[in-house]
């Protein structure tokens, strides 16, 4: 018994083009949200549970940016706080120095730009990334899991209608 495919070669590779877009989409779609999340869990804290801001520097250089293969795809607004304009610049000129560690893959990179980030988590005791880290890394899986559905259930709908 024989099958035959009566697909042009031209068709196929648009079906498989679709189907990786619709996966690509799909996870830098979680990304960005697990980023967003990250970056409310840091910059939005108590003054109890959080360090005393006293130019604003370090928590405007609190952010995220969700690479693609070495390409930026978003990048989270770095915003401005008291008069942290200089934290603002250097939070965003490190994820640009971070790009080239994830050429070969799916990143999301959440970075506090400002050196004496670890000196206050070492020293004075205050979590700057520490906890969230760790917090989006028992998250990731379950993320990337109700991504995997989300594309199954997105590419089911792109073959019926092919």
């Amino acid at each position: 018994m024989g099958v035959k495919c009566t697909n042009t070669q031209q068709e196929l590779d648009k079906m498989f083009l679709g189907i990786a877009n619709i996966i690509r989409e799909e996870i830098l779609r979680t990304l960005q949200y697990l980023g967003e999340q990250c970056n409310k869990r840091i910059r939005d804290r108590s003054k109890e549970e959080s360090w005393i801001d006293r130019t604003g520097n370090l928590r405007s250089s609190i952010g995220y940016a969700v690479f693609a293969h070495g390409k930026r795809e978003m990048e989270s607004a770095f915003k401005v706080v008291m008069e942290g304009k200089e934290g603002t610049e250097t939070g965003r000129q490190y994820v640009r120095e971070l790009a080239t560690e994830y050429a070969k893959v799916y990143a999301l990179v959440v970075v506090a730009g400002m050196s004496y980030a670890e000196y206050v988590e070492a020293i004075e005791s205050k979590d700057v990334l520490a906890s969230t880290e760790l917090w989006a890394r028992a998250k990731i899986e379950d993320y990337m899991k109700r991504t995997q559905e989300r594309a199954e259930k997105r590419i089911n709908k792109f073959l019926a209608a092919a």
